[in-house]
C-alpha cells in the first residue's frame, strides 16, 4: 500500500514515487566524492598492559599497504569529567541522535547473543556466562544486549543499569536454532532407490535454503548493528557470541554489487553493504566461541584422561573468528568457559583507545582489502587497531540498491544512526501528521552551487500497525538547493530542516522516517510511536 503525503523541503525540489519494487523512485544525478577519511580506533597499552592515555598525533605513524599517509586527526580517550547526561527531549520529538541520548563520549559495549548459528545445548550455558558480566559491569561502561534468533532482537540498549540488563536476560527464553543445525539424513539403506534418491536430493536443496536464509539474517543483522552503533562517541565494541561465523571476512576482497536476475538470489550487494557498515563504523567485534571447551578429537572417555600428543579439539571457524577479530580490532576467544572474562576484556579495551583519521592517497577503490599498519615511535607502547579496510567504491546509486538498503532499515529493530535526524510529530483532528525533520548538516553531503549548496536525499515515511504489517510507504527524493541565507543558516543551526505532512493510517501505530544521503549512501532511521504522538501533553 502507498501512501501520499505533500513534503515541503527548504531550498528543495521534489520527486515523489512508490516504495515497491515496480515504482523505484528515478536516480538522481549526482557528483563524485573528493575526499574519504578512513578512521583506525587504536587501543594502547604498556609493556604491563596498563592504557596508555597521553599518545599525541607526532607519536604514531600510519602506513595504507606500506605507503605513509598523513594523519588529520586524533582523538584520545575520554576522561570521566567529559561525560554529560542525556539531553531531555521536548514533548512529541525524536531521534537517533546518540550525542542527545548517551552520556557524552562513554564507551560502549554491545552484546550479541547468536541463537541462530548456535547449537541449543550451548545456548543455556552462553546466556549464564553473559549474566555473569552484566552482574558486574564496569563503571562508566554502556552496555547494548541484542539477540539473534528468527530476526534481530533488542533485549535493551545503552544502558548501565545492571539490574535492568540481568532482569531483562533472565527474563528471555531464546529461540531454536535454524533447521539447517540439522544433519543430513542417513538413508542410504532405504531400498528404494528412486524415492531415495529424490529424498536426499530434496533435503540437500532444503538444507541449502536454510543455510542461506541463515547468511542473509547474519549479515543484515550485522548491517543494523553496525550502522546504528556508528554514531557513538568513544569506542564501541561487539562482543558476538556464537556457534559459528561468516567466511566472508576472511576474503581478500568483497564483490561489487550487481543487481539480482529475477529467480535468483545473490549475496553479493549484501556482502558489500556488510564490509561498507563496518569499515565505516569502526565497530571492534570480539568474536567468543560458544561452544566453549571442547575434548580433544581422540579423547576417549573411557579412558579418562587427556594426553598433550592428541589432536586439538575441533577448531572450525576458528580461522574465520581470528580475521574478523583482526580486521575489526577486536580479540577472538575460543577453547574457553570463561565467556565472561572474554566480555569484561573487550570493556575494559575502551579505557585505552584512541581514534585516528587519514585521508588515503591511493586511487584504487576496487573492493580489495587493504592493509593498515600503525607504528608508535614513544618504546614501551604496545598498540593494537584493526589491520586493514575492504576499498570499497563509492555507495551505488542505482535506484534497485538504494530501495534495497532503505527497505532493509525499515524492518531493523533498531534505528540506524549515520544521519542524524530529530523529528517533531504534530498530530491534527484529520489524522495528519505535520513532520518537522531536522537533518544534521555534517551528516550529509552538499557541494557548492553558486554562492549555495546542492545535495540529493531519499526520503521514506513508512507507517506500520500491529505485528509490524506495511499499511504504507511515502518514498521521496528531495533535491536539495540551499540559497547563500539557508546554506547560512545550516551552518549555525548545523541542521537542514525538512517539512512534510502525513494522512496517518487508521491502523498504524509505528511511523518510521529514513533519510538516506544518495551520494554517500549514510542513512539515518527514526522510530515514532504514534501512541506518544496522541497522548503526549500540548506544551
Amino acid at each position: 500500500m502507498i501512501g501520499r503525503g505533500a513534503v515541503l523541503l527548504a531550498g528543495a525540489t521534489l520527486a515523489t514515487g512508490a516504495a515497491s519494487a515496480s515504482g523505484d523512485p528515478p536516480t538522481p544525478s549526482r557528483a563524485r566524492a573528493t575526499a574519504r577519511l578512513v578512521e583506525v580506533d587504536l587501543v594502547a597499552e604498556d609493556e604491563e598492559g596498563r592504557p596508555v592515555v597521553d599518545l599525541a598525533a607526532e607519536d604514531l605513524v600510519v602506513l595504507d599497504e606500506g605507503d605513509e599517509e598523513r594523519i588529520v586527526s586524533l582523538s584520545g580517550p575520554p576522561a570521566m569529567s567529559d561525560r554529560t547526561a542525556p539531553v531531555a527531549l521536548p514533548p512529541r520529538t525524536f531521534t537517533n541522535r546518540l550525542e542527545l541520548r548517551l552520556p557524552g563520549a562513554a564507551p560502549v559495549t554491545a552484546i550479541l547473543l547468536d541463537a541462530l548459528n548456535t547449537p541449543r545445548a550451548d545456548q543455556t550455558y552462553a546466556r549464564q556466562q553473559v549474566l555473569g558480566f552484566l552482574r558486574q559491569i564496569p563503571p562508566g561502561v554502556v552496555v547494548s544486549v541484542y539477540t539473534l534468533g528468527r530476526g534481530l532482537g533488542v533485549l535493551e540498549d545503552f544502558s548501565s543499569d545492571a539490574d535492568a540488563l540481568v532482569r531483562k536476560l533472565e527474563e528471555h527464553r531464546g529461540e531454536r536454532p535454524a533447521p539447517a543445525e540439522a544433519t543430513p539424513l542417513d538413508i542410504a539403506d532405504a531400498g528404494l532407490d528412486p524415492f531415495t534418491s529424490w529424498l536426499e536430493e530434496t533435503e540437500l536443496d532444503l538444507y541449502d535454503h536454510y543455510a542461506k536464509d541463515r547468511a542473509l539474517r547474519t549479515i543484515r543483522s550485522l548491517v543494523a548493528i553496525a550502522h546504528h552503533l556508528e554514531q557513538v562517541p568513544g569506542r564501541k565494541s561487539l562482543v558476538w557470541v556464537s556457534g559459528s561465523f561468516p567466511d566472508w571476512v576472511g576474503r581478500a576482497s568483497v564483490p561489487l554489487p550487481r543487481r539480482p536476475r529475477a529467480g535468483s538470489q545473490s549475496f553479493s550487494a549484501e556482502i558489500e553493504r556488510a564490509a561498507r557498515a563496518l569499515s565505516s563504523s569502526s565497530l571492534a567485534i570480539y568474536p567468543v566461541d560458544a561452544r566453549g571447551v571442547r575434548a580433544p578429537t581422540e579423547y576417549d572417555p573411557a579412558q579418562a584422561r587427556i594426553d598433550r600428543e592428541m589432536k586439538p579439539a575441533d577448531r572450525s571457524g576458528q580461522a574465520t573468528m581470528d580475521a574478523l577479530a583482526a580486521r575489526t580490532g577486536g580479540r577472538a576467544f575460543s577453547h574457553t568457559n570463561d565467556l565472561a572474562g572474554a566480555i569484561g576484556e573487550a570493556a575494559r579495551d575502551a579505557r585505552s583507545a584512541y581514534r585516528l583519521g587519514y585521508e588515503p592517497s591511493h586511487d584504487k577503490w576496487n573492493g580489495k582489502f587493504r592493509r593498515i599498519e600503525v607504528r608508535v615511535r614513544r618504546r614501551g607502547v604496545k598498540l593494537r587497531h584493526r589491520s586493514g579496510y575492504f576499498a570499497q567504491p563509492e555507495e551505488p546509486s542505482e535506484k534497485w540498491y538504494r530501495v534495497a538498503a532503505l527497505d532493509a532499515a525499515t524492518w531493523s529493530p533498531v534505528d540506524s544512526t549515520q544521519v542524524g535526524l530529530t523529528v517533531r510529530v504534530t498530530p491534527s483532528a484529520d489524522d495528519t501528521l505535520a513532520l518537522e525533520i531536522r537533518v544534521r548538516r555534517q551528516d550529509v553531503s552538499l557541494r557548492s552551487l553558486g554562492d549555495g549548496e546542492q545535495g540529493t536525499l531519499d526520503l521514506w515515511l513508512v507507517q506500520l500497525g500491529e505485528g509490524d504489517a506495511h499499511l504504507g510507504t511515502v518514498s521521496m527524493i528531495a533535491d536539495l538547493r540551499l540559497s547563500a541565507a539557508e546554506k547560512e543558516r545550516a551552518a549555525l543551526t548545523g541542521d537542514v530542516l525538512l517539512r512534510a505532512r502525513l494522512r496517518r493510517e487508521e491502523r498504524a501505530v509505528l511511523l518510521r522516517v529514513l533519510v538516506r544521503d544518495v551520494t554517500t549512501g549514510a542513512l539515518g532511521a527514526v522510530s515514532i510511536p504514534l501512541e506518544r504522538v496522541v497522548t503526549s501533553p500540548t506544551e
